[in-house]
């Protein structure tokens, strides 16, 4: 799919979204000073992706001309961790399945007591290299059924380290662990290595061209579901992510994958109830900024549909559409205010999303004047809660379920998609 599948509107852009255009394309200035010039790895125990970062890390330090510095950190407030249940489970399914993808020992889950055990033995490490020894070495000590070996901190040294490092994780204007943190810049786990590398690359400190990791997609511990299982795309219009894994889906349909889809919009998280704190924002900006580019998708020029754009964009959703014409209204309107920095709630803009999907804007007109129906966007939520996930983008098929747009090759393993 070319820009010219999805037209653009040819509508002003709102003076606000030109203000976000140049956030959405720049870096944080002020963390990249105070980032210093080493490599980072924020590591927390107990977490699954942490594991696997720390795995990769060790595969990873012979190829390094740059220090290493693992930092240890407590778990994410709830402020940016708002289903801690939910996510939990997630992450010990998604880094189980990601493990073998990516040549990896899969994550061990861990007790609570086992997990403070790990944090006094880490804090007690020194260097990289020493805390990735250690790790290793604890962990398999924890999966033979022995006590952790070595070292250990006191209470109040770990805790006063934990809090050092979460500081220094947010003065950086990142929230989140398993981050690698290079100049500035933030890098999720083994989703975003390609970015990693290339920056390690150009800064003349990694030793070669390779990958960091290869992902092996054959290898997902993971069977088909069966054919003509329909899949379920959980979307949301404030959801920049949502518009990524959109446009995806749309250009897979046109080349021929696909298979039985239902679209399910929902309400924003934030209103929803749960919170999305600025640092949070910014950094998912920036983050879907250079993955939107490197998969030649418009974005930047941002007006944020959040309350009365949102609900307008939900109350004309096309719910007596086909499929086809359903995803590429979530993707236009996406590309409107992601990318064309226009108003949603606006009558011209929503009329020009539906025009661009070749819909009748008249009965969507008369529906919107009756007042904001979003119904079904609630029971689409009460759907999602109940396939254990919580946030959007996300897929279910059958008993296979994810989130996130990063697992867009999982859906097409498993449902060819």
């Amino acid at each position: 799919m070319n820009n010219a599948t999805l037209p653009a509107a040819g509508l002003p852009p709102s003076f606000k979204s030109r203000i976000a255009e140049r956030i959405a394309g720049s870096q944080n200035l002020l963390a990249r000073w105070r980032s210093g010039p080493d490599l980072e790895l924020y590591y927390e125990a107990g977490d699954p992706h942490s594991q696997l970062c720390a795995a990769l890390a060790r595969r990873l330090l012979p190829r390094l001309g740059t220090l290493l510095r693992i930092r240890l950190v407590p778990t994410p407030n709830a402020e940016t961790y708002p289903e801690e249940a939910r996510q939990r489970a997630f992450a010990a399914t998604d880094a189980a399945r990601l493990a073998p993808c990516h040549g990896l020992p899969v994550p061990r889950m861990l007790t609570p007591v086992q997990i403070a055990q790990l944090q006094a033995r880490l804090a007690a490490a020194g260097d990289g290299a020493e805390f990735l020894a250690a790790e290793e070495a604890a962990l398999r000590e924890l999966d033979d059924g022995r006590p952790i070996s070595g070292p250990v901190a006191d209470s109040g040294s770990l805790q006063k380290l934990l809090q050092a490092n979460a500081a220094r994780r947010r003065q950086l204007a990142h929230y989140l662990p398993a981050m690698w943190q290079y100049h500035g810049e933030w890098f999720w786990a083994l989703d975003r290595l390609e970015f990693l590398r290339a920056r390690l690359k150009a800064d003349g400190v990694l030793g070669d061209s390779a990958p960091l990791s290869t992902l092996d997609a054959s290898r997902l511990p993971e069977a088909p579901v069966a054919p003509g299982t329909p899949l379920e795309f959980w979307y949301s219009f404030r959801s920049p992510y949502s518009y990524l894994a959109a446009v995806e889906l749309l250009r897979r349909r046109a080349t021929g994958h696909g298979t039985e889809l239902r679209v399910r919009p929902v309400l924003p998280m934030v209103m929803r109830g749960l919170p999305v704190p600025s640092i949070k924002r910014l950094y998912i900006v920036r983050d879907v900024k250079r993955c939107a580019d490197a998969q030649g998708i418009p974005f930047g020029r941002i007006h944020d549909p959040v309350g009365d754009p949102a609900s307008r964009l939900l109350t004309v959703f096309p719910l007596e559409a086909d499929v086809d014409t359903q995803l590429r209204y979530c993707a236009i309107a996406g590309q409107s205010v992601w990318a064309e920095g226009l108003d949603a709630g606006r009558d011209d803009v929503l009329r020009s999303i539906y025009e661009r999907c070749r819909l009748d804007w008249a009965p969507a007109a008369a529906k919107l004047a009756r007042g904001i129906d979003t119904q079904y966007a609630q029971d689409n939520r009460d759907a999602l809660f109940a396939a254990g996930l919580w946030g959007v983008p996300s897929f279910r098929a059958g008993d296979f379920n994810t989130w996130g747009q990063d697992r867009l090759w999982m859906v097409e393993k498993v449902t060819g998609a």
